[in-house]
């Protein structure tokens, strides 16, 4: 069924998108536990509050943590730069001095080839482009470290002149090692030099804690009990703005859910928006309101569509997630309106459609720069993702292949979205 005037035009004349996408990068990084984050909440909140009255909050717990030291100096006493990992572990008070062992990229062979240096020593790993087939997350470097007995786990920004990443360790308040990241430039310093390896002090103070954010969620019926869930999540780092990752991502949610908010009461599923926080703490806002949910509630969302840096590259990709009919989906319903779009089968953990994939929902993650390591997506993560790295039409072209997407789940037959499972 071919998308309706009505929804293109509204896409088309939103200056919504562009004031929205401006809005949550005015609010700051967004880190969750902060007033940035409280305040792209209230604003997420207030926005699915004026396209129908019964948007709501809904609570979601998470292992909450705050850092009030964190440094990383040479022997000599020179500092490095460092910034903490979310939910590090910490150091001992006076610190921890240990021995480098440069890991280089980190792959399961080169901890394996290294296995005997590892314990006792910080593991130095680099950071590495999130979007690619070969991509391996920092939280399975950091586990591979953990597992040998290393003292502590230093990741490296690989670009020169671009800082330290920022990013999550993962721990979740379970047992861990200290975990920081680095740039470039620290860690030419620390890498293997000669005979002699270099040794570091890390010194890292943190305090777990119960913590508590929200999902902003939005109910527009159909003609069922049955859900299409269009997702994003709000939060993000200190570094910058979390532009990209994902200012992106909300304002094109909030742009669409007008659009079809007039539209939903006829079609044969509901749209069920929810733009999450905790995202960046190893996807724990959306794993823990699906997990609370009840079976039959679960039960009834037929599909999600996630949104996650949808701009700063013009080259879009659907995860896939290991649902072999949803690359058909997404490729036909692409093909249909003429928007070209890549798609990926692998079930990748790097976002929010992860959580609804582990329950059995067919779930996509839409994504920009896939495989593109010199699009702008390479400053995600750093100082460098600020709003000058998006443009207003890669926001519309983002916003018009999810309504396609979003129509032909809304309106399809109750056959054919369940063969998507």
């Amino acid at each position: 069924m071919k998308l309706p005037a009505a929804v293109a035009s509204a896409l088309a004349t939103d200056a919504g998108l562009w004031r929205d996408f401006l809005a949550l990068c005015d609010c700051g990084g967004r880190r969750a536990g902060s007033t940035s984050e409280q305040s792209a909440l209230e604003f997420a909140h207030a926005s699915l509050a004026a396209i129908d009255g019964h948007a709501r909050v809904e609570p979601v717990a998470y292992a909450g943590w705050r850092c009030t030291e964190a440094t990383l100096t040479l022997e000599d006493g020179r500092k490095l730069a460092c910034n903490p990992l979310l939910g590090s572990a910490s150091t001992a008070p006076q610190g921890i001095s240990a021995e480098i062992v440069d890991l280089g990229r980190g792959t399961p062979e080169e901890f394996e080839h290294n296995t005997r240096d590892i314990s006792g020593r910080f593991a130095l790993v680099r950071h590495e482009y999130p979007f690619s087939a070969t991509h391996l997350h920092r939280r399975r470097k950091y586990g591979w470290a953990m597992a040998r007995g290393a003292a502590g786990f230093i990741i490296a920004n690989p670009l020169p002149g671009a800082g330290p990443v920022s990013g999550s360790s993962g721990r979740g308040a379970h047992a861990g090692i200290p975990a920081v990241a680095t740039d470039f430039e620290s860690a030419a310093r620390l890498a293997a030099n000669g005979p002699r390896r270099a040794r570091a002090h890390l010194k890292l103070a943190g305090e777990d804690y119960a913590a508590e954010t929200g999902a902003a969620i939005l109910d527009l019926p159909g003609q069922t009990g049955a859900w299409v869930a269009l997702s994003a999540h709000l939060d993000g780092h200190d570094l910058a703005e979390s532009a990209m990752d994902n200012a992106t991502g909300v304002a094109v949610a909030l742009a669409v859910a007008r659009a079809f908010a007039p539209l939903t009461a006829n079609c044969r599923r509901g749209l069920k928006v929810c733009l999450f926080s905790a995202e960046e703490w190893a996807l724990a806002g959306s794993r823990q309101y699906l997990d609370c949910m009840n079976t039959n509630e679960r039960d009834a969302i037929a599909l999600n569509i996630n949104l996650d840096i949808v701009g700063g590259d013009t080259h879009m990709t659907a995860l896939t997630s290991e649902f072999p009919q949803l690359g058909v989906f997404v490729r036909d319903a692409a093909a249909q309106a003429g928007i070209p779009l890549g798609t990926y089968q692998p079930l990748m953990q790097n976002s929010d459609h992860y959580n609804f994939a582990r329950h059995g929902i067919p779930a996509l993650r839409l994504v920009a720069g896939f495989e593109r390591p010199d699009s702008n997506i390479r400053h995600i993560l750093t100082r460098a993702d600020t709003r000058d790295k998006v443009s207003p039409a890669e926001l519309k072209s983002s916003a018009g292949l999810t309504a396609e997407l979003l129509w032909r789940a809304l309106t399809m037959s109750d056959e054919s979205i369940a063969g998507l499972r």
